[in-house]
């Protein structure tokens, strides 16, 4: 996932020499002085957008503490990627993909506590609490290898998913809400992946999209930076994937017919508390 300093000129700006384990493809300290990369860290401008946003959805609409923890945590993540790739110091890139680890473990053992006695609910966040004390060990001192962050934060979002999935067919009886949910995860995740997929042309192709930068100098050069979009969609996709954990959770607690999804500006959900009963709608 990484460019490998060897391949990338060593250019100190405010913040001195990269201490980073990993490195990308934008130009260190051409746009600013105090920012190493620019652009890959004021796209995390989205994340703060975004959750900020959805934490005051989360306590207007009543939609509990696992939701409020999500929102903080993801505008954590922003801050410590916006960190990270201003300064490309160590310590920033660990605020930077730590937090990632932790904020998606909360939900990975809510939802695999799901339909769990509360005993198992119990173990099951002991159990994640232990995996992130050990995994944070093995990562800081062990092994750096930021493959080992990116494999761990993969399989924890994969078991939330298919976890989600089984839900559905549990849960959400009613056949148009069930298509409408697997709608808001395709949005979801076509967001993620695309961004993954940039993500890797900016690292596989970088000395070419360099020279494409260069030939058109800025302001438009920044269109190719490739990992900054990672960041936008990335944070959609985190954001999107939430509306629709928070519209499986109202049906699980049988309040479907207290909520309907809103959008606001065609890409702005909300997953509102009606003022009098009626159907949840997520079209």
């Amino acid at each position: 996932m990484s460019f490998p300093f060897e391949y990338q000129e060593q250019i100190s700006g405010y913040w001195g020499p990269s201490t980073a384990t990993i490195d990308w493809c934008e130009e260190n300290y051409v746009i600013s002085w105090y920012f190493a990369e620019f652009i890959n860290s004021t796209t995390n401008l989205a994340f703060y957008f975004l959750f900020l946003y959805h934490l005051r959805s989360a306590i207007k609409n009543e939609h509990g503490f696992l939701f409020i923890f999500t929102s903080v945590g993801a505008c954590v993540v922003g801050l410590g990627s916006w960190l990270f790739h201003m300064t490309l110091k160590y310590e920033f890139q660990l605020l930077d993909e730590l937090p990632m680890i932790y904020v998606t473990a909360l939900p990975f053992a809510y939802i695999y506590g799901v339909d769990k006695g509360y005993r198992t609910r119990v173990a099951l966040y002991v159990i994640m609490a232990l995996l992130m004390a050990v995994l944070t060990i093995i990562y800081c001192s062990v092994y750096k290898n930021p493959v080992f962050h990116q494999v761990s934060y993969a399989v924890l979002n994969l078991g939330i998913i298919l976890r989600s999935l089984v839900l559905i067919q549990r849960h959400v009886p009613d056949a148009a809400a069930r298509k409408n949910l697997y709608r808001l995860l395709g949005l979801a995740l076509g967001e993620f992946l695309t961004g993954f997929v940039l993500w890797n042309l900016d690292t596989v192709y970088c000395t070419y999209l360099r020279q494409i930068r260069r030939y058109w100098n800025l302001p438009f050069g920044v269109i190719l930076e490739l990992h900054g979009w990672w960041h936008i969609l990335t944070a959609l996709g985190i954001y999107h994937f939430i509306l629709y954990s928070e519209i499986l959770k109202v049906w699980h607690e049988g309040r479907q017919s207290q909520y309907s999804l809103l959008w606001h500006y065609g890409f702005l959900g909300e997953v509102h508390k009606n003022d009098r009963d009626k159907n949840i709608k997520t079209d």
